[in-house]
């Protein structure tokens, strides 16, 4: 099988990290539970990802680090553990059109629970973002700005250096949905004044599923969403407010965890080579989709994400062709909603190729001769 889905999931995962898995769940022990030598060597190894992980997002002590099952669970913490203490005011949050379900879902629930006032800032006929539209959006009731950095349809990356200077001179919050490019690009959240980033360990960072975490500013007031055991003031019943222990109730992932820091750690000593590689054969899938008869392409950047469809097919007609030929791709709406109802696919959605660190150029041309044959097949 081909795998053109590392969008949904990275394939490629280095020994690293499936070595330093196998040597947690072959010895597990349960973090901050117990005074045992085993609990805590594994806090302290807990604690090694987490500085490793912050430090390589440019975070420093003014941050905090909370690990998730995943960005999705990083978005609404920081949205929902955010927002809601704003409870009974004027609340308003700008967004953009390229936002994930996970971002979209939890800030039309607190639209639907708290009566916040929702702003979308759409893309331009390029795909872009204006700063200056963020800008004329806010007002005295703006609490956050949340913006997707890299489409998880287009591929498109937004300008999150120029929008965050922009929410720090306007005083704002600045959420930035790193799902897709962190693993990619340098992100540094100081540099771009990130106040929420909220990351996936399983896609660019070559983690396991079930991983991820929310960096965030702490001099932010954030409450937790999930609430129980902590290892710490057990003899309370009311929910500890000291961070991370507040926000990671529960036992967390040891082994994900740890295995996200190693995986995290060769990701960004071999992101030279990763970036190179994605953009080389991003740019010869998008060339050669040009080339061929009868396919609309919806993705100009070469970021590892191309979005097309084929006439007269549905995306799903697509897919399941394609995998018939053993090309796995992502067909659909990706979870995205909004930008397909910009982009005017919401009824057939898009067939989606996605890069990942294993692929090769014979990957590509094998897509692109499938594509090129249901050209012979319509005559």
């Amino acid at each position: 099988m081909i795998y053109l889905d590392n969008a949904a999931t990275s394939r490629f995962k280095p020994g690293c990290m499936f070595d330093e898995m196998f040597r947690q769940l072959s010895c597990s022990s349960n973090p901050g539970r117990g005074g045992h030598n085993d609990s805590i060597d594994t806090a302290i190894k807990i604690y090694d990802t987490r500085q490793l992980l912050k430090r390589l997002v440019g975070g420093d002590d003014s941050y905090e680090l909370i690990f998730t099952c995943g960005c999705t669970e990083a978005a609404n913490l920081a949205i929902i553990g955010y927002l809601t203490s704003f409870k009974g005011q004027n609340c308003e949050v700008i967004y953009t059109s390229y936002e994930h379900n996970s971002v979209a879902r939890p800030l039309w629930h607190l639209k639907e629970t708290m009566g916040v006032k929702l702003i979308e800032i759409t893309p331009d006929k390029n795909g872009h973002i204006s700063s200056v539209d963020i800008n004329n959006a806010i007002n005295e009731n703006t609490r956050l700005v949340c913006v997707n950095h890299m489409s998880n349809v287009t591929g498109y990356v937004n300008d999150i250096e120029e929008i965050g200077k922009i929410t720090k001179r306007r005083n704002v919050p600045f959420f930035v949905d790193t799902a897709q490019s962190l693993g990619h690009f340098k992100i540094d959240v100081k540099t771009c004044n990130i106040d929420f980033l909220a990351a996936a360990g399983h896609k660019g960072l070559h983690g396991s599923q079930g991983t991820g975490f929310l960096v965030y500013n702490k001099s932010l007031k954030l409450l937790p969403i999930r609430f129980g055991g902590t290892g710490t003031h057990s003899e309370s019943l009311v929910q500890p407010d000291l961070p991370p222990d507040s926000f990671e109730a529960g036992t967390v992932n040891s082994a994900g965890i740890i295995g996200l820091g190693a995986s995290a750690d060769w990701t960004y000593r071999n992101l030279s080579k990763i970036v190179m590689n994605t953009k080389y054969l991003t740019s010869e899938l998008i060339y050669g989709l040009k080339q061929i008869k009868n396919v609309k392409l919806y993705s100009a950047q070469n970021n590892g994400v191309v979005s097309f469809n084929f006439a007269d097919y549905s995306s799903t007609d697509i897919g399941d062709y394609l995998n018939e030929n053993d090309i796995a791709v992502r067909c659909g709406l990706h979870c995205a909603p909004l930008i397909h109802n910009r982009l005017g696919t919401a009824e057939c959605g898009t067939v989606r190729a996605s890069i990942g660190y294993n692929n090769t150029i014979s990957d590509i041309h094998a897509l692109l001769k499938a594509i090129e044959k249901l050209n012979y097949a319509k005559a």
